[in-house]
């Protein structure tokens, strides 16, 4: 009889990553594939079918390297980017990148308000959450405003394995449609984008079973567990073990993700205060607990400056870390100011040089998280150890600008936390493990 495995899948911005593990988190194979967006400008869609088909191939060419019989899958990835579906389950529309900036915010501040928003959904009012995205989708393509239902990238790639529609506590969290600290649908924010009561599908926990692989789905996927694991970053977070109380896990990935899991909660003008600063509440996917998750485009950045540079390789950026930590670059005044949408050069003086720049990028973005993370201590208490995960953290001038931010750090040696923590959510949903804390 073959031996059984685990399936998990990390849908990322950059990559489809997908790992087999044993039944004690092993890794017996991997694979990975680009992840299909459609670029113009700074504007970024996605087929959702093509999308589902391709995280679904990669899940199943990762078991058929490792062999054994597929026990359970689980799903986690960035959560903002989703899909409007109707009643037969079909995509209404493309998906928009979280990082894309077609939103409308306008409706928002007019019929919920700016503080009722960041109070109730734990958000702040932008083009990222996934009610603003709607909006615009509503406006362009009329037919969206016919949705059944609203579900999140990995939600719907576990659909269209073959699980019911649902949404798991730490996706919907971030959609705008939820309210957070009373753990359900907020009906004022679904009813602005025409959603009935049912819009948002049954709510799950992380780990939770959500069905079985269908017949649709390739042979060696059939049969499987589905579950929703979660947030990438908290996923990610659960299997490096820093979700206690105490611990900050910093996420060095596309994004910069800064966590701090906690359980006692967090006042209306606190939640609001903490929103319009871009750190997020949200439910965790440790049961009965919440989230404070900072956001910022760190990795987005420091690829655009490399792209400016004529940086590809990671060489050539382990290259320009060590360069940018020499002496000289010290005398250049160039300031680096950066959003999600792009960045500015300032002061571009006679000093200035590749490593100069990168410098100045990296001091900014380090300065950055400091003020975050100060405001995030301010609620949950100054973290008592910090762990550091994500490639820029290998960066040297990242890990000597971190090194003077924290003093020390943990730096999870884990290879792709989020594929492997899905998998254990995937065990957890088969009953191979427990939860931890």
């Amino acid at each position: 009889m073959a031996n059984e495995i685990l399936i998990g899948v990390d849908i990322g911005t950059s990559r489809l990553k997908a790992v087999a593990t044993d039944l004690q988190l092993k890794i017996l194979a991997e694979y990975a594939e680009p992840t299909p967006w459609r670029h113009q400008s700074n504007l970024s869609d996605i087929d959702m079918l093509k999308l589902a088909n391709t995280v679904i191939g990669v899940a199943s060419k990762t078991a058929d390297i490792a062999g054994g019989k597929v026990l359970a899958i689980g799903l986690t990835g960035f959560s903002e980017t989703g899909v409007l579906i109707d009643a037969d389950g079909t995509p209404l529309s493309m998906g928009l990148a979280w990082h894309d900036p077609r939103g409308l915010v306008e409706p928002i501040l007019n019929e919920l308000g700016d503080f009722e928003f960041r109070a109730r959904a734990g958000a702040l009012v932008n083009e990222i959450a996934s009610i603003t995205k709607t909006l615009w989708l509503n406006k362009n393509y009329p037919e969206t405003r016919k949705a059944k239902h609203f579900l999140s990238t990995p939600e719907w790639v576990a659909y269209s394995l073959g699980a019911e529609p649902v949404n798991e506590f730490s996706l919907v969290s971030r959609t705008g449609f939820f309210d957070v600290a009373a753990r359900q649908p907020w009906e004022e924010a679904i009813s602005v984008v025409g959603g009935g009561k049912d819009f948002l599908a049954r709510l799950v926990a992380a780990g939770q079973s959500v069905g079985l692989v269908n017949n649709s789905a390739p042979q060696n996927l059939r049969g499987a567990i589905i579950t929703i694991a979660g947030h990438d970053h908290m996923v990610a977070a659960y299997h490096c073990g820093a979700v206690s109380e105490g611990s900050l896990f910093d996420s060095m990935g596309t994004a910069e993700a800064l966590l701090q899991t906690f359980k006692d909660p967090i006042t209306r003008d606190g939640v609001a205060e903490l929103a319009s600063a871009n750190i997020g509440l949200s439910c965790s996917v440790l049961p009965e607990h919440f989230t404070l998750l900072g956001a910022m485009p760190t990795g987005l950045t420091l690829e655009r400056v490399c792209s400016l540079l004529g940086i590809t390789t990671q060489d050539e950026k382990i290259a320009l870390g060590i360069a940018a930590q020499r002496p000289d670059t010290i005398t250049s005044s160039i300031k680096v100011v950066n959003d999600y949408h792009g960045l500015s050069i300032n002061n571009l003086d006679d000093d200035a040089s590749p490593a100069a720049l990168f410098r100045a990028a990296v001091e900014h973005l380090v300065d950055d998280s400091a003020t975050m993370i100060s405001l995030m201590e301010k609620y949950t208490g100054k973290a008592k150890s910090i762990t550091i995960a994500g490639g820029w953290i290998r960066n040297p001038a990242i890990a000597a600008a971190k090194t003077k931010q924290f003093g020390s750090y943990r730096v999870s040696d884990t290879a792709e936390a989020g594929a492997t923590g899905a998998a254990e959510f995937a065990g957890i949903a088969a009953g191979v493990f427990n939860f931890r804390n």
